[in-house]
């Protein structure tokens, strides 16, 4: 069944793209549910050649050289998958799972999406997305290189937030791997910045209310 293209416009890549890319997606996608901590597979592929978070969140799973599996991108609702892998010259073999619950994911194969990278337009919007999550890794590389890990907490969440002073954080578990640090490293810095007065947690937001402490500590010792 072709998948909607209001649902596939929800997604910043395909919002505002030419008609006929659009109509080519709807037709040539289809819906995958995932339950938590199922590998994204289509037809066999694994992974596909595109996907869509259409709900939910997925992670990027990769071996180290000891055999370990590791955490290395996430996509939430309205992100795109695989563009890497399709204009890559050698992409590494990587899974996509459901991160944190259930997930729904819009995926076509590598040759439909190959296809449809050829449609007008199409081949800019994905350098243009790629560019822009370049972006988003080097600030969060620059990140990692903050000291102790309370300030690169801190420095994290002065980054992430928003004009009005409030942010929407990724779990600790992820904020770990992002920061090179552990899940229970992030939740003791939180605890005690909550304990201080210098963030509050508002439902599923949370809101910096001392931003000038929150700056001092996220200075670099040296």
């Amino acid at each position: 069944m072709p998948v909607s293209g209001l649902i596939l416009r929800r997604s910043d890549f395909f919002a505002g793209c030419p008609a006929a890319a659009l109509a080519w997606a709807s037709s040539h996608m289809e819906m995958l549910p995932l339950r938590k901590r199922e590998v994204l597979v289509l037809r066999g592929s694994m992974p596909p050649g595109l996907g869509v978070v259409v709900q939910g969140s997925v992670q990027m799973l990769e071996l180290t050289l000891d055999g370990r599996e590791v955490a290395v991108q996430s996509a939430a609702e309205g992100e795109v998958l695989g563009l890497e892998g399709l204009l890559a010259p050698e992409a590494e073999p990587v899974s996509w799972v459901a991160a944190n619950g259930a997930a729904t994911v819009a995926a076509m194969t590598r040759e439909d999406a190959l296809a449809l990278l050829e449609m007008e337009g199409m081949g800019l919007r994905a350098a243009r997305w790629l560019a822009r999550k370049l972006a988003q890794t080097r600030a969060w590389n620059r990140l990692v290189g903050v000291h102790p890990v309370m300030a690169r907490v801190c420095a994290c969440l002065l980054w992430l937030k928003g004009e009005d002073g409030t942010l929407a954080l990724p779990t600790h578990a992820e904020l770990g791997w992002r920061l090179n640090t552990t899940r229970e490293s992030v939740t003791r810095a939180l605890q005690r910045l909550q304990q201080d007065g210098i963030v509050q947690r508002c439902g599923e937001r949370w809101r910096i209310t001392d931003e000038p402490a929150l700056r001092a500590l996220a200075r670099p010792e040296g």
